[in-house]
């Protein structure tokens, strides 16, 4: 593998969060527009992104490929969510509030804004698919699993059915329905998803980039337990992930792409989640602002070792 193009491609994806940042502190970029961006990019851009991983030329998929990776997301999940248990068993972080937060920074990545792009990097065009069925779980999941490590609350009062119809998840689930079919859409489409949905990285990154420039410079430092969850997340979960997947025998291209979005950033939902519930966002901040950061340098190290 050509560890130099892997480390041209983050520099890239960093330069392009800079961007977003610098364009945000000048005032080129509101508030107001990083707001409806993201919906763009989560309702329409993204959800075209991973319709036009299965179409064009050598877009296709044996059905027991689909069928693995729809147990390996499975697997994934299980085994971030039963590591991020024990760590908090075996690290008494000082308070149930405290261990939840924990628990949500080691399962909860930013698999969409720079999960995609990176796997896209990395892998290939034909890897934003698998990345699409393994994180499947991660829109339900977060918002049920992930809202309960953040207030408390049980899963039935923060479960939701409209949770599994997001476009995301309902694009991913078409996508394997192509895929299983082999329905060879006509290149005109095809070429129009592509089209549309290659908008997902840029927007996403530059997204990424104006996001980090509200962060207040106090927030930026990070605490003991901040730098504990970073090592936890970008280098403890995602070495376990593959690990535990090869002993199972998954395939080499799989277990990369999900160790590879095992070991993404904290997911910027966590603001979103803690300021929706009146909870402090401060360590969140600090820890999505300081995992994106050091996440160039660890994702080439994740990288290498797949």
């Amino acid at each position: 593998m050509d560890y130099t193009h892997i480390f041209t491609q983050m520099l890239m994806i960093f330069a392009t969060i800079l961007v977003g940042f610098i364009s945000a502190k000048r005032g080129l970029w509101p508030a107001e527009l990083n707001r409806m961006l993201s919906v763009f990019v989560l309702d329409v851009s993204c959800p075209l992104l991973i319709l036009a991983s299965v179409m064009g030329p050598g877009m296709t998929f044996e059905t027991a490929e689909i069928v693995s990776l729809i147990w390996v997301s499975v697997i994934n999940y299980a085994i971030l969510i039963a590591a991020a248990f024990a760590l908090t068993w075996l690290w008494n972080t000082g308070g149930r509030r405290k261990r939840g937060q924990l628990r949500f920074m080691s399962v909860f990545g930013n698999v969409t804004f720079i999960g995609f792009p990176v796997v896209s990097a990395v892998f290939g065009a034909k890897a934003v698919f698998y990345a699409a069925v393994l994180t499947i779980p991660f829109n339900v999941l977060i918002f049920t699993v992930g809202v309960s490590f953040l207030t408390g609350l049980t899963f039935k009062q923060t479960f939701s059915p409209r949770l599994v119809f997001s476009p995301c998840v309902l694009a991913s689930l078409a996508a394997m329905v192509l895929a299983l079919l082999r329905v060879q859409v006509p290149e005109a489409i095809g070429t129009w998803c592509h089209l549309v949905g290659d908008m997902t990285i840029p927007c996403a990154l530059l997204i990424i980039g104006a996001s980090l420039s509200t962060v207040p410079l106090r927030d930026m430092a990070g605490s003991t337990l901040v730098y504990a969850a970073a090592c936890i997340k970008l280098l403890l979960m995602p070495t376990l992930v593959l690990f535990v997947l090869r002993l199972l025998g998954v395939s080499n291209d799989v277990a990369g792409v999900a160790a590879l979005l095992s070991g993404m950033p904290i997911a910027a939902n966590g603001i979103m989640i803690s300021m929706k519930h009146g909870l402090d966002g401060r360590l969140m901040a600090q820890a999505i602002f300081l995992t994106t950061l050091m996440s160039a340098a660890s994702i080439p190290l994740i990288t290498m070792l797949i």
